[in-house]
């Protein structure tokens, strides 16, 4: 698992970074402190980690390494030290595989959310701050990985990622019109119902609707608009909401350890469709 990193380093000059670090593209950026603005500059790579953590919510620093860095492990602290120095980030540390080991992640703060939100290129693009219950960390950190597994097999086809959209999006635009429909008649309900999900490219299934952790947007190879909807297979499942998942049409993930710590997954037909992350 990775190690932990702390902020000890308050001020930064540019001119001491690496020669590659130096070279890239550097933004003024500006943060609010007590009413009065303070500037400083972030690199674009720096602002690429804001917008990776800031749109899934929750990541993991050893994922950050892989993805995002490459491997390079030396560049994400000292990008790390600077984000955590600048209170653009928050990083905890949460227990998993039932208390047996620890998972470092990160989330923005609000001036990391006010930040990635001033220069991302697509305003449509929804972008998260603050961390959620500790019980669903290591859930949502692992959503990252899922993403980049999906990526790998779209852009081998020529496909080109657009945009990412998690759960929390797609709640708010399910049942808040639901909500507002529970007055209605039966029959007229059903009817709203699937016009909810026909209008947010979902199905309705056994009277709900569904709703994936992650829907990826991209571009085919064709140039056409497409979507993946995406669910990462935990050991907490239930049989029946694996299968009304399946049903949904969501392409699902998991890892050995989950899929060899349920009974669930030993149904043959279930665990065939689940792909290893």
């Amino acid at each position: 698992m990775s190690r932990d990193i702390a902020p000890n380093t308050p001020e930064r000059d540019i001119s001491d970074r690496q020669p590659e670090i130096a070279q890239q593209k550097i933004e003024p950026v500006g943060r609010q402190n007590r009413d009065r603005e303070i500037p400083y500059r972030i690199t674009e790579r720096e602002r690429q980690t804001l917008f990776d953590v800031g749109r899934f919510r929750t990541v993991a620093i050893e994922d950050l390494v892989s993805h995002r860095y490459i491997g390079n492990d030396k560049a994400l602290r000292e990008d790390l030290r600077f984000l955590l120095a600048q209170g653009l980030v928050e990083k905890r540390t949460a227990l998993v595989a039932q208390g047996r080991q620890k998972l470092a992640v990160l989330v923005l703060t609000k001036a990391g959310k006010r930040t990635v939100e001033t220069g991302r290129a697509d305003p449509q693009q929804a972008i998260y701050s603050g961390f959620v219950k500790p019980g669903e960390v290591a859930h949502d950190a692992a959503i990252y990985r899922m993403f980049h597994k999906e990526i790998s097999r779209i852009t081998s086809d020529g496909g080109v990622p657009k945009r990412v959209i998690l759960d929390y999006e797609l709640k708010r635009n399910v049942y808040s019109p639901l909500a507002k429909a529970r007055a209605l008649a039966p029959l007229e309900y059903a009817r709203r119902q699937a016009d909810i999900a026909h209008q947010n490219h979902l199905k309705v299934v056994n009277g709900k609707i569904p709703l994936p952790d992650l829907r990826i947007e991209y571009e085919d190879a064709d140039g056409e608009m497409a979507r993946v909807d995406l669910e990462l297979a935990t050991h907490h499942y239930h049989g029946s909401h694996l299968r009304t998942k399946a049903e949904a049409g969501f392409k699902m993930y998991g890892d050995a350890s989950t899929t060899g710590r349920s009974p669930v997954f030993e149904e043959r037909e279930i665990t065939a469709s689940i792909l290893s992350l």
